[in-house]
């Protein structure tokens, strides 16, 4: 009998099956379907109205929270926030918590005065940031393992990078005034980038972005000043079906963290080979990470791995180790199979 293969790779999120086929059957129209519907036409602008919808009853969004739907990645942000909210005489402040966090911030230095703080001093009580344009984080670092729980204690307005925690965890639209985040992860296919932002932040751009890279004037234009990511836009409303079909995005969160406990209980165990990292207060419950108690067992883990068609457990290229990824899109198999591995495994004897 073949062993089903599981994928649990960072840069992109399984889809489900029913989802799969839903989009299959919506590209087989000869026209208007998802692969040929013109972004002109009324059919797709009643996908971008029900997508719209979708994403703020998932979100549970305020009125004055506007949806932009652009065809592009959510790194292309790192350029377009500080163009788009920074003040040629103004600084902002970036939360230094990993990987992503420091290419945001070095995309941002080229637009900018930014200053840089700790993630633990961010998040120790103490307010700080008053007289900064915007505070902006990463929500969850999916190369380090590190998960902001609760957002920074910034005076300044939050912009976060959600684009591995959309849906996997809750917003405080209280203290956002913007968030952005790719959809590959947990809202079907690359190619899709969405920024969620109080309508009071949309003014002329302060850096004099390219008109369809203004939020503003795509906020006026309805996103489509260019060619959306018509595709991609589908398949986002597909998986937020189900989403819905599966109770919502709160019961999904609860099925998520009861995943990683289950995984954090099996890499904690004392007789294990596994070191989490990082510390357990700022574990991610959507990326564990972890190494090895003796340097270069991660090869044979990973072998080991792929020979049970466990795939895409690769830490990533600059932290090594190993990475789960536990997308909303996972299914029960896939954790179950890992589980058992995990609880198996051993080094092999030199």
């Amino acid at each position: 009998m073949q062993v089903a293969s599981h994928s649990f790779s960072a840069a992109q999120g399984p889809i489900p099956h029913i989802v799969r086929t839903r989009i299959a059957n919506a590209c087989v129209p000869s026209t208007d379907g998802a692969l040929s519907m013109p972004f002109t036409s009324p059919a797709f602008r009643a996908i971008q109205d029900a997508l719209d919808a979708a994403l703020r009853r998932e979100l549970q969004m305020p009125d004055d929270v506007d949806i932009l739907f652009l065809p592009c990645s959510a790194s292309t942000h790192f350029a377009l926030v500080p163009m788009n909210l920074l003040p040629a005489s103004g600084h902002a402040i970036y939360i230094d918590s990993g990987h992503w966090s420091a290419r945001a911030t070095g995309e941002a230095r080229r637009y900018g005065r930014i200053e840089t703080m700790p993630a633990a001093a961010a998040c120790d009580g103490r307010p700080f940031g008053n007289g900064a344009a915007y505070c902006h984080y990463t929500a969850n670092e999916t190369a380090d393992g590190l998960q902001f729980h609760t957002p920074p204690c910034a005076d300044a307005l939050l912009v976060a990078d959600m684009t591995s925690a959309l849906i996997a965890a809750p917003i405080d639209w209280s203290r956002h005034g913007l968030v952005y985040a790719g959809a590959q992860k947990s809202l079907g296919i690359a190619g899709l980038s969405m920024v969620f932002v109080r309508r009071s932040l949309l003014h002329e751009s302060p850096q004099t972005a390219p008109r369809v890279l203004d939020y503003a004037a795509l906020s006026a234009g309805a996103s489509r000043l260019s060619t959306p990511p018509v595709f991609a836009m589908h398949c986002a409303l597909y998986m937020l079906e189900w989403i819905a079909e599966q109770g919502g995005s709160a019961a999904l969160r609860a099925r998520q963290d009861a995943r990683a406990a289950r995984i954090y209980t099996l890499l904690d165990r004392p007789d294990t080979p596994y070191r989490t990292r990082p510390q357990k207060s700022w574990r991610s419950q959507i990326n564990p990470c972890f190494d090895f108690e003796h340097p270069g067992l991660d090869a044979d883990f990973l072998r080991d791995a792929a020979a049970v068609n466990l795939h895409g457990l690769a830490g990533h290229p600059e932290c090594g180790g190993v990475r789960i990824s536990l997308y909303i899109g996972q299914n029960d198999a896939a954790i179950d199979a890992l589980c058992d591995f995990l609880q198996s495994w051993s080094p092999p004897r030199s």
